[in-house]
């Protein structure tokens, strides 16, 4: 699947350079004390961080071409202008960001993803940015008000065909079984902070939930002064810190949102 491991690219990919990238500064973070114990214990480093990202995409050069001939197809059925396309990744990965090279984590680089629309005869032609903050949960929506049908059911997300714009979105990660791999935590992201909670909870491979639910850390990001999540406001943070930050409110809407 692309990307995903082992992330062998096509033979006549298999050599092809690919932009240089030096990192970010979330790669090259000097003082990890104010994350989660697990993210301390992280070995990835730049090289890790520029091996895969070369991995990845020299192997999302075969993607490239599937959808190349995909539009081609559209195009050659006169269909091009009057079909929705979606172009989006199914999750992000670290490069070494906080020593971490996988998914599965809070941070930006594991969780945002490319997503493009393309459906010029509905107006969404080329040029066209649109800053509001949106998930896979607004994909069915979308098809859905595209084709004209009124869903019968409840949505989780929303249509992106109409001008419904939401503050901040849950992102969440749970860990399957007992082993220290993975934690399970959840997020309230909007686009100027982030909350995350940790929590002592795992599924079992039918996804039923154990665990006592205490909080065992959480994170708070200002990311406009600080996009790349290197300093953990709550790390020995007193409580009137945290009120100023408005930590009780993020985590009651949190609560709120995991439970909605």
């Amino acid at each position: 699947m692309a990307y995903h491991g082992p992330r062998t690219p096509e033979p006549k990919y298999a050599g092809t350079p690919v932009p240089e990238w030096n990192g970010r500064p979330s790669v090259t973070e000097a003082d990890r004390s104010d994350k989660p114990p697990y993210i301390q214990e992280a070995t990835g480093t730049l090289a890790d961080g520029k091996r895969i990202r070369a991995e990845q995409l020299r192997t999302l050069l075969s993607v490239d071409d599937t959808v190349q001939a995909f539009k081609d197809k559209l195009a050659a059925l006169g269909q091009l202008d009057n079909t929705l396309v979606l172009y989006i990744g199914d999750n992000g990965f670290g490069w070494g960001d906080h020593g971490w090279t996988a998914k599965s984590v809070p941070y930006s680089p594991a969780h945002e993803v490319p997503f493009y629309l393309s459906w010029p005869a509905g107006g969404l032609g080329a040029g066209t940015v649109d800053d509001r903050i949106v998930a896979n949960i607004d994909i069915a929506p979308t098809i859905l008000d595209a084709a004209g049908i009124t869903p019968t059911t409840p949505q989780d997300g929303r249509s992106l065909l109409t001008s419904y714009s939401r503050d901040h979105l849950l992102v969440e990660w749970w860990k399957k079984g007992t082993g220290a791999d993975h934690r399970t935590w959840s997020s309230y992201v909007s686009k100027d902070k982030q909350y995350v909670e940790y929590y002592k909870l795992h599924t079992d491979a039918n996804g039923t939930v154990s665990g006592t639910g205490e909080v065992t850390f959480r994170e708070y990001y200002d990311l406009v002064a600080d996009p790349y999540q290197l300093v953990n406001k709550l790390y020995q943070a007193t409580p009137a810190q945290e009120r100023n930050l408005g930590i009780p409110a993020l985590a009651a809407q949190l609560a709120a949102d995991r439970v909605g």
